[in-house]
């Protein structure tokens, strides 16, 4: 058996790319001359970009759906009109991009390597719109952040400010949010750039970049009057019959404390306040005999509130901090002009 006869780049190119993939070979041969016959013969390149962007976008939407007839009703087309389109970009390709039946469509080996690449290409077209509808108001580009309680409250006005002293015409969006959400913050396309820990974000496929900036440990802390200030040292078990005031937007810490406790034969603590506002969970502090934990970055804030950290020599978790975009992100200024601010302001971990 010997790979069918390739008589199209886009088909060669696409073939390679299943081939790299570790696929069975099996995908990219002819089985025999009958079934060889049924491939969609490839059409002369007649056609514009702009045809084979809006070809890439149905074929798009009918990945999604997983249905002809869904996806043609989202796009506001015919059945008929969408299916011709698909076949005219099988044949333009030399493959079949779907496997077909009753209950729908599903994408073939081919189509899985073709629908990494129109993505990437749907991202680039949405950021030429975008870039275009901001010349045109005369406006410098708008960045959308998200951003943990460290960068949003301590670390990114200082870069913000920078930016804009080099950018004053351009607009900032700033989303407080966490590791765990910023997936769903970039799927949404809410985001262009996240800050914050690295260790709770994960992305499912080469197209983000993740970089390491700074690296924060966590620490216990209290109001200055509470008793544990009056020890010379703190143990962990002297933090167990304490109350917790924890800030919510931060999951992954509060998270991290309990297992802390656990893993020492201690009870979880229950916190008794958690709080979207980290001044909510200070005041908390400077009123009561609760305690908290925070990453280092934040004392800059606690401090004002009389809470400092505890004498206890043991930190629930040591992060590493950075910034997470889509790799396509490179290519908007305004983007590039922030992540070499933060690199200057802040280095790199190796």
């Amino acid at each position: 058996m010997q790979i069918a006869p390739s008589t199209d780049i886009h088909r060669d190119t696409l073939q390679s790319e299943v081939a790299r993939s570790g696929q069975p070979h099996k995908a990219i041969v002819a089985i025999d001359e009958k079934k060889a016959n049924n491939i969609p013969k490839p059409m002369k390149k007649t056609h514009s970009v702009l045809r084979s962007i809006r070809m890439l976008n149905h074929f798009l939407a009918a990945s999604r759906a997983g249905n002809i007839h869904r996806a043609a009703k989202e796009l506001a087309l015919t059945q008929s009109a969408l299916s011709k389109s698909i076949r005219q970009l099988e044949e333009e390709l030399g493959v079949a991009l779907f496997e077909r039946s009753s209950r729908g469509v599903r994408l073939t080996r081919f189509g899985e390597v073709l629908y990494e690449r129109a993505a990437r290409i749907e991202t680039e077209c949405n950021l030429i719109e975008r870039e275009m509808a901001e010349m045109a108001q005369g406006r410098r580009g708008n960045l959308r952040i998200a951003a943990g309680a460290v960068w949003s409250s301590v670390l990114l006005p200082r870069v913000l400010s920078r930016l804009h002293a080099k950018r004053p015409s351009a607009q900032f969006t700033m989303i407080r949010s966490s590791g765990p959400r910023f997936a769903d913050l970039f799927a949404d396309g809410r985001i262009d750039i996240a800050l914050g820990s690295l260790d709770s974000f994960s992305s499912a496929n080469d197209s983000f970049i993740c970089e390491p900036l700074s690296e924060f440990e966590t620490l216990f802390l209290a109001h200055r009057d509470h008793a544990l200030h009056r020890n010379p040292e703190v143990a962990l078990k002297d933090l167990a019959e304490c109350s917790l005031s924890m800030f919510r937007l931060d999951p992954e810490l509060v998270r991290r404390v309990g297992t802390l406790f656990a893993t020492n034969g201690l009870p979880r603590p229950q916190p008794i306040l958690l709080a979207d506002s980290l001044t909510s969970v200070l005041e908390m502090l400077r009123s009561s005999g609760n305690i908290t934990c925070l990453p280092s970055p934040l004392l800059s804030i606690a401090e004002p509130f009389g809470v400092i950290p505890l004498p206890i020599d043991l930190s629930p978790w040591t992060f590493q901090s950075g910034v997470m975009f889509r790799r396509t992100g490179l290519h908007y200024p305004l983007l590039a002009d922030m992540l070499a601010i933060l690199r200057e302001e802040y280095g790199s971990v190796s």
